[in-house]
């Protein structure tokens, strides 16, 4: 049984997924940020230009370009490892309202890694531009795709969270 409460259980998963790194490993829980999707916003120009009709063909063609970027926008939550040699994103079955280990187990068929040459940006801001205990966190691959996701600062769940984010945020924060 994978056990995300403890910061070896959550490299032990990443190990598993072959992506631990040898000497580094900032590992931290977020939430996907599905507002800004392609699936979610040609949904809403699908809606508003043509109703409900728009709106399953927006959803349509929004999730066929999101699933060329990443399978990770069917989920809600992840773990992220960074390494030494790039960025893992394990994807987190279950739910939830937030992060809870005992509610969430790793989709181990839908692990992402990409290494730092696949990535032209990782930025890191506060949540809508005030809000320190959160942090909007975007990756940007060579190709112009974007992810997004959110993060606590702090995850009374998830104590590695603390020490992850902070060694994130330090390294990449705007």
């Amino acid at each position: 049984m994978d056990d995300l409460s403890t910061y070896q259980g959550a490299l032990d998963i990443f190990r598993k997924a072959n992506c631990a790194g040898e000497r580094e490993n900032c590992i931290f829980g977020a939430l996907v940020d599905y507002s800004k999707s392609n699936e979610f916003t040609a949904s809403m120009i699908g809606l508003g230009a043509a109703g409900a009709a728009g709106y399953l063909v927006g959803d349509v063609i929004g999730k066929e370009r999101d699933q060329r970027i990443s399978r990770i926008n069917d989920f809600l939550f992840v773990l992220f490892d960074f390494t030494e040699a790039g960025v893992g994103i394990m994807p987190l079955n279950g739910g939830g309202l937030k992060i809870n280990p005992e509610k969430l187990s790793p989709c181990y068929d839908a692990f992402v890694f990409y290494y730092y040459q696949e990535l032209s940006d990782i930025s890191v801001k506060n949540y809508y531009g005030i809000r320190k205990s959160v942090k909007t966190i975007t990756i940007t691959l060579f190709d112009g795709k974007k992810l997004h996701f959110n993060a606590n600062m702090t995850e009374k769940t998830l104590p590695y969270q603390v020490n992850g984010m902070a060694q994130f945020a330090g390294k990449y924060q705007r």
